[in-house]
């Protein structure tokens, strides 16, 4: 947090951009009379109009993302407060690269390879980018984080107590950035592994992976994988009998394909994550 505003009691008005309410219900245990954060002069509002704060909830979906704008450009210009509640508004937490969550359109990464990030922060950015003043952010995370912990947040907001934690920043001239190495077969295995997860979800794509990374392994032994591959998932998939595990594996040879040219090419290229 910056720019700490001077505050001697505040005004908070909740925000849900798309949680599970988890972090909803600490939330509201916060505002009752056992943790009775009123005697910290907080006080939950009706309008964000009368907030100096707004506590947010949840990894931003696209379909929350222009009402929670209109809602902070609602607020006072001063101070204007944020505080993203939970990780997934502090990162996007579970649902970080998932189909519903908005992704800024910034120049150049409109393509389905970037991810979703998910967060507040892709919000204060758009606004940030519009000229409108968004004051500081607060980021608690947890899933969810415990009364204590917004507790703690907010009490550093209105001067209760003093960040533990000095601020650091890395970038790539003071720390170079080094992908660690690993082994070939691995590193191709995984990024196959993320990519099947967005067509079959977490629980089939090991079956399914385990399947082609054995159809590649055959092929490795004739005179020309490549065809062979092809081959073989064509079988594969005139087998099965399922369009939708055929789909799969000839996406899965495409991507294969596409990995393994780049790696022996030594050429950049982008990792599913």
């Amino acid at each position: 947090m910056s720019g700490k505003p001077k505050l001697r009691s505040i005004w908070v008005f909740h925000l849900n951009t798309g949680s599970c309410n988890g972090c909803d219900i600490e939330i509201i245990d916060v505002l009752t009379p056992f943790y009775d954060v009123e005697r910290f002069g907080i006080k939950l509002v009706g309008s964000p109009r009368h907030a100096h704060a707004l506590l947010v909830s949840g990894p931003l979906t696209r379909q929350a993302y222009y009402g929670a704008k209109e809602t902070i450009k609602a607020m006072p210009p001063e101070p204007r407060v944020i505080v993203a509640i939970g990780t997934c508004t502090c990162s996007g937490g579970i649902f970080y690269n998932g189909y519903p969550v908005y992704r800024r359109p910034e120049s150049g990464r409109e393509g389905s390879e970037y991810p979703r990030r998910g967060g507040i922060a892709e919000l204060i950015a758009d606004l940030r980018d519009e000229g409108e003043k968004v004051g500081p952010v607060i980021y608690i995370p947890g899933c969810p984080p415990r009364p204590e912990e917004i507790i703690y947040g907010i009490a550093q907001l209105v001067g209760l107590v003093e960040k533990k934690l000095s601020y650091q920043e890395y970038s790539d001239e003071l720390v170079p950035f080094k992908l660690p190495e690993g082994p070939l077969e691995e590193r191709i295995r995984l990024t196959l592994m993320e990519r099947l997860r967005h067509l079959v979800g977490y629980l089939d794509r090991e079956k399914i992976l385990e399947d082609f990374m054995e159809l590649v392994k055959e092929a490795e032994k004739s005179e020309n994988p490549r065809e062979e591959l092809a081959r073989l998932v064509k079988d594969y998939a005139a087998k099965c009998g399922d369009v939708r595990l055929g789909f799969c594996m000839a996406l899965l040879e495409r991507e294969y394909w596409r990995v393994r040219d780049a790696l022996d090419a030594g050429k950049e290229f982008v990792y599913w994550v």
